[in-house]
């Protein structure tokens, strides 16, 4: 019963702070050395789980999210999430969308002014969750740049192109009039300045089954999974929890590291690493036992490593152990 468990965000990237490259996590680093590895393209999580299920390209992110949260999917959509554009020098400078703590109640104000003023093109919005907003619209597909891609950079060139009679980089200046002047943003800080469009495209048919359950909290991730027939479970707390589980083969995504780096929160990202390395690889031992293979995915930009356990695994007591960040 193999098991590959995702955590993104633990292999970091190169300019993060010393504090975090230079973190200690005892039980990571005794399985870590123990595996076979190998490297595949660099990746995020979203992009890895979509390659396993034979999605190339651009990625229709809201469609498939929007099936994961229990949505309506059918026709193109697009997400424009909330988000935070900050003057930075001579450009503007996209930031991390989990700082705007916005309400449900405050998204559906922000998002139904939106859907107010852009009705006459046909486009849609609608709120599934305070920060993942979804617009449905006809006609051609713009290319976008994805949210996680965007994050602390510069705007200018990531913007929307194409989509045919919509002119979608227009469409957005004229979100960001609107959102500027709404009543929600009085006295906000950050405001919520804009959107972001991305994720575009329609539902695929299906897509292969590469695993009998799928043990996740991210809505993309949990709509590959009802694509795929799969048995769709939230994200467990511990590894014990899926040691348990009676599937054949299983995909765990551990994301919890992610927030808190995206936001340069380096004392958040070393509190939550912490509770991963006891989460889920204290309990290493038993659940290879259980699975037979446990593969440690971890996905980062200039490569993934594959880290492959078997019961074999645990004699090579003799190899050195280093900093998580070394095997980057």
């Amino acid at each position: 019963m193999p098991l590959d468990l995702i955590i993104p965000d633990l292999l970091l990237p190169d300019d993060a702070p010393e504090a975090l490259r230079n973190a200690r996590l005892a039980h990571a680093e005794k399985w870590l050395a123990r595996a076979s590895s190998t490297r595949e393209a660099g990746s995020d999580s979203l992009r890895w789980v979509a390659r396993r299920h034979g999605i190339e390209g651009a990625l229709p992110v809201a469609a498939i999210s929007r099936l994961g949260e229990g949505a309506e999917a059918a026709g193109q959509w697009l997400r424009a999430d909330p988000v935070h554009l900050r003057v930075d020098n001579d450009g503007l400078v996209l930031h991390d969308p989990s700082a705007l703590a916005l309400t449900l109640g405050d998204a559906h104000a922000l998002a139904g002014s939106l859907g107010a003023h852009f009705a006459q093109d046909g486009l849609a919005f609608e709120v599934l969750a305070p920060e993942r907003w979804y617009v449905r619209y006809p006609g051609e597909a713009p290319r976008t740049v994805p949210l996680p891609d965007a994050f602390g950079r510069n705007v200018f060139g990531l913007l929307p192109k194409g989509g045919g009679a919509i002119s979608w980089a227009n469409r957005l200046t004229e979100a960001q009039m609107v959102l500027s002047s709404h009543a929600v943003n009085e006295g906000r800080e950050p405001a919520v300045n804009s959107v972001w469009f991305w994720g575009e495209g329609a539902l695929p048919d299906s897509l292969p089954h590469r695993y009998d359950a799928f043990y996740a909290d991210d809505a993309f991730v949990r709509g590959v999974a009802r694509l795929s027939g799969a048995r769709v479970e939230p994200r467990p707390a511990r590894m014990e929890d899926v040691a348990s589980s009676a599937a054949q083969s299983i995909l765990v995504l551990a994301d919890g590291l992610v927030a808190p780096l995206r936001r340069g929160d380096s004392a958040a990202w070393l509190e939550a690493a912490a509770r991963l390395d006891e989460a889920w690889f204290a309990g290493m031992g038993p659940a290879i036992a259980r699975h037979g293979t446990v593969r440690i995915i971890l996905p980062a930009e200039r490569a993934t490593r594959i880290a492959t356990l078997t019961p074999s695994s645990r004699w090579r007591w003799f190899r050195p152990r280093r900093p998580v960040a070394a095997h980057a």
